[in-house]
């Protein structure tokens, strides 16, 4: 569902895909009719993903670039002149004990994000650590665009794929959170 707002906001965007893995929402932003998409990524093997899956999708590697570099790097060291930008790490809190660590990392990056990115962008962010709920999340979240002394408004939440549904009985199967924020 995330993916398919993203194609919905696209159409004539600039778009970075940061921890882009295989390039899911780089080919969405693409359909979307996005002017220019980057992906990035630390992994080479995931830039090469992102790459074959734009291909496979009909669309050119010349417009659109693929960089294989360090996500935290990247926001520090360049510019963000992007319409869009996707901030969708792997977990950052794989077991309970990795919370304060996880909430940093994510503080952190979106921060950078925000005291980088122009006015009017939009920032989708996510979180796939199950031991970060939705409430610190947000907060973590809040806090990094105070830090950065930034206006930014929720304009969206996750919601769940049809493909993704969650058991009753497996409590940690609700792992997936995100929020689409208009920054101002």
């Amino acid at each position: 569902e995330m993916r398919n707002k993203i194609l919905d906001l696209s159409k004539g965007k600039t778009v970075l895909n940061a921890f882009c893995y295989s390039g899911a929402f780089s080919v969405y932003a693409l359909k979307g009719g996005a002017l220019k998409v980057d992906s990035l990524d630390i992994s080479k093997e995931a830039i090469g993903l992102a790459k074959e899956n734009v291909a496979l999708n009909g669309f050119s590697n010349k417009e659109n670039e693929f960089i294989a570099e360090d996500v935290f790097t990247f926001l520090r060291e360049k510019p963000l002149d992007y319409d869009i930008v996707i901030l969708d790490p792997p977990a950052f809190a794989k077991t309970r004990k990795d919370v304060d660590a996880a909430c940093r990392g994510y503080k952190d990056i979106n921060r950078l994000a925000f005291s980088k990115v122009k006015k009017g962008a939009i920032l989708l962010t996510c979180s796939c650590s199950y031991h970060v709920n939705t409430d610190l999340f947000q907060q973590v979240i809040f806090q990094a665009a105070l830090e950065a002394k930034k206006k930014v408004r929720i304009i969206g939440r996750h919601e769940l794929a049809k493909d993704h549904p969650i058991s009753i009985y497996h409590p940690e199967g609700d792992y997936l959170k995100s929020l689409l924020l208009y920054v101002s």
